[in-house]
């Protein structure tokens, strides 16, 4: 300010000495100033359009390569427009999108929103504006601009982007094409450009020259993207811009640098233009002025000179303070979003990475970190839509926020994820404080008259007894949280032989999420016999030969499949090998004997499952009422509201439903009661202990007189005795499952023991 001041009372008194030098001067300087003032404003225009154009086909390609990842996932996208068509959706929603399409490498449309036929949409390969850009996009790996164009089909004026999606090996699979809202980006830019009537803007594609956007093309689409930009009107820039800056187009195209130049028309039209090229996309965005508009400004400036400098300096200094002030809100809001939830208002993540230096630092006092993860939350989100679960979320923050010491920090760190940063760090204490909040949390959450019921799993670590860095700590804490999770609503504090059973059970789970792939998963079957020595059906059971780990344990590896959420897709291969190698000794046999299938519980909340499994049945061609589906109690403390009416449609479907360790878990006889279920299985450890302690026996005795009561069969596993066998049988049991009669045996194996056998008579 000190600056323009000297300036304004230099000019002051050089007007006073001599009119005609002030005048001569002060038109000079005011021409420069004008001319400035133009090329300013354009150059900070040109940055906006390129910044704007950056991020706006940026933020597309990112929204493309998700959309793809997405698709290529479903194993039906280069056949299933249904599944396309919903996995676009949310792309379609975009304003600025006003069309998206998926095409074979050969140009063939398999999907188009705009058209319900997309066959009959013209191969974008034997489409002259559609060609060259198709092709282009076949051959690199990054998107791809097409030529701006008229469809047809929605009479709109558009702009292609494409993106192939390839295979492992590089290979095509699809190409996707968005076509977006030629004008609704770039016009709303200059509606918020002053003076934007005398300028006009151009996007120029650097391979063909043609214009994916004109400011002045609305007046002539046709003649403004149907022919490229003349190629001898650039060279002449490239020629005015060596004369004046001494940058070759390379170093313009490498560099990406913003240079301002006169330049005048074969027409005589002189122009100032701004120019700024985009090596991610390849397009040039030019901005230029009519010379004569400046002059024009200029001339009429000149008469007020005097006032207008004064007044236009008190104007721009309050202007440019109230820019500085918004510019200071807006960035107090950014970092304000940036570092906090919304829905919550808590520090999130990246307010937790960016302030943990505040307690972790050379010499710190100790501290503890709470990672805490609500047991049961999802089926909340599943059940009942995400806006009850946000309201939950609200109350878990408030009890958080009324239970947790002062001077703590609590951070939302992931949907039901929280972590607590404490200066508790004693054992007792921690463990004391961890079980007021799991109390806390797993009290009911009422939502518009509705009861939710949730628990909490806590792992602890505390510094620097448990790592020096923010890192070592979430580690620990994520391995306790994992301890906890074993047994829900519980609290871990981390201990080192933690880490070794946490990695051995990563590395079990990661050669798991292989195996089905490499073919390491099979079944076997243990054959059900009734009171009178004939089968009655056989038990299908999973078991896992590893080629690194050898057999592991179904009770080792199942536990991992459901918490790493591996157990639907496991379950859906049990089912359809189960029914398979099952109708195939049916037809052997001649002979159709029970198949009993274990379903576990994420297993049957997965939203697919009933339709999956009427596939595979009739796929198999397998009699329903040969089916049974094994469930067990602890399916019972889900979302009732979800299965109740579940199991009642696959009952009437002819599938029979069989209770699995039934004494076990949570049943209650009013819940018992209203379930559909055929069979109960008594668990062996009773049948182990039939003998040895009578509360054993007794249990088993009223499991049976339970069932008989509500007209169930009972059937008891883990029999492995002629005298476990003759009890039971005098006790009311029906069915009996164990070592003493057959051990699990593959396909081959049973097929040979079933040869052997007689079959209980069903009819």
């Amino acid at each position: 300010m000190a600056i323009l001041k000297k300036n304004i009372w230099l000019i002051f008194y050089v007007l006073t000495l001599t009119a005609t030098i002030l005048f001569l001067s002060a038109s000079y300087l005011k021409w420069e100033s004008t001319y400035l003032k133009y090329q300013t404003s354009q150059e900070n225009i040109v940055e906006l359009m390129a910044n704007a154009t950056h991020s706006l086909f940026d933020t597309q390609e990112r929204l493309m390569d998700i959309l793809g990842v997405t698709i290529l996932e479903d194993r039906h996208h280069q056949y299933d427009t249904q599944s396309i068509e919903k996995h676009s959706n949310s792309l379609l929603q975009n304003p600025d999108v006003i069309a998206f399409g998926v095409t074979t490498p050969e140009g063939e449309f398999i999907f188009a929103s705009s058209h319900k036929d997309p066959k009959q949409i013209t191969s974008l390969l034997k489409q002259p504006e559609s060609r060259e850009s198709f092709m282009e996009a076949l051959s690199t790996h990054g998107m791809v601009f097409g030529r701006t164009y008229f469809s047809q089909p929605l009479q709109k004026w558009g702009m292609p982007i494409r993106k192939t999606v390839r295979d492992e090996e590089g290979k095509p699979l699809f190409v996707m094409t968005t076509l977006l809202r030629l004008t609704s980006t770039f016009d709303t830019l200059m509606n918020t450009i002053h003076h934007r009537q005398n300028l006009v803007v151009s996007v120029i594609r650097d391979t063909d020259l043609y214009q994916q956007y004109n400011s002045e093309g609305k007046h002539d689409y046709a003649k403004t993207y149907q022919s490229p930009f003349p190629k001898k009107v650039m060279d002449r820039v490239y020629t005015i811009i060596f004369d004046t800056y001494g940058l070759t187009p390379q170093e313009l195209k490498r560099d990406e640098p913003l240079v301002s130049f006169g330049y005048t028309h074969e027409d005589g039209v002189r122009y100032l233009a701004s120019l700024k090229y985009n090596k991610t996309y390849k397009l040039w965005i030019i901005v230029h002025t009519y010379l004569d508009t400046i002059i024009k400004d200029f001339l009429q400036s000149l008469a007020l000179y005097v006032t207008a400098f004064i007044v236009s300096g008190a104007i721009f200094f309050f202007l440019f303070r109230l820019i500085a002030n918004a510019e200071d809100k807006r960035r107090s809001d950014l970092i304000q979003q940036a570092t906090h939830d919304q829905l919550t208002t808590l520090p999130n993540r990246s307010y937790l990475h960016q302030n943990i230096f505040h307690w972790a630092y050379k010499n710190a006092p100790p501290f503890s970190l709470f990672y805490v993860d609500m047991d049961h939350f999802k089926n909340i989100n599943d059940s009942f839509g995400h806006q009850f679960g946000d309201y939950v979320l609200v109350e878990i923050t408030k009890r958080l926020r009324a239970l947790t010491p002062p001077h703590s920090l609590i951070i939302r760190y992931g949907g039901d994820e929280f972590v607590l940063v404490t200066r508790l760090h004693e054992h007792k204490e921690l463990l004391n404080f961890a079980s007021r909040l799991i109390d806390a949390l797993s009290r009911p959450y009422n939502v518009n008259e509705l009861h939710f019921n949730i628990g909490a799993s806590v792992g602890i670590a505390i510094y620097p007894e448990h790592g020096e860095n923010f890192d070592m700590l979430l580690r620990a804490s994520d391995i306790a949280l994992y301890e906890s999770k074993k047994v829900k609503n519980s609290a871990h504090i981390f201990a080192s032989e933690m880490q070794e059973g946490f990695l051995k059970n990563v590395k079990i789970e990661q050669a798991l999420r292989k195996a089905i792939n490499q073919h390491e998963l099979f079944m076997v079957y243990q054959p059900q016999i009734d009171t009178q020595g004939c089968v009655y059906g056989v038990e299908a059971l999973l078991r896992w030969n590893s080629p690194t780990l050898g057999n592991v344990a179904p009770n080792h590896f199942i536990p991992l499949a459901e918490a790493s959420g591996l157990m639907p897709k496991i379950g859906r291969f049990i089912i359809e090998t189960a029914c398979r190698e099952i109708k195939e000794l049916h037809l052997n046999l001649e002979y159709a004997f029970q198949i009993s299938i274990n379903i576990s519980v994420r297993q049957f909340m997965d939203p697919g499952f009933l339709e999956h499994l009427l596939e595979t049945v009739d796929k198999t061609q397998m009699h329903r009422l040969a089916i049974t589906l094994e469930v067990t109690e602890n399916l019972f403390i889900e979302d009732m509201h979800y299965i109740l009416p579940l199991l009642h449609q696959i009952r009437e479907l002819g599938i029979q439903i069989s209770m699995d360790d039934f004494g076990t878990g949570y049943s209650s006889l009013s819940m018992l009661r209203k379930l559909p279920i055929d069979e109960l299985k008594i668990d062996k450890s009773f049948v182990d202990e039939i003998f040895s302690d009578e509360a054993s026996a007794k249990m088993v005795q009223n499991i049976i007189a339970i069932g008989k009561n509500f007209g169930m069969h009972i059937l008891a596993e883990g029999v492995e005795t002629k005298e476990q066998k003759e009890i039971l049988t005098t006790f009311g049991c029906d069915r009996f499952q164990g070592y003493y009669f057959a051990k699990p045996l593959p396909k081959e194996e049973l097929l040979s023991f079933l040869k052997k056998q007689t079959f209980t008579d069903k009819s």
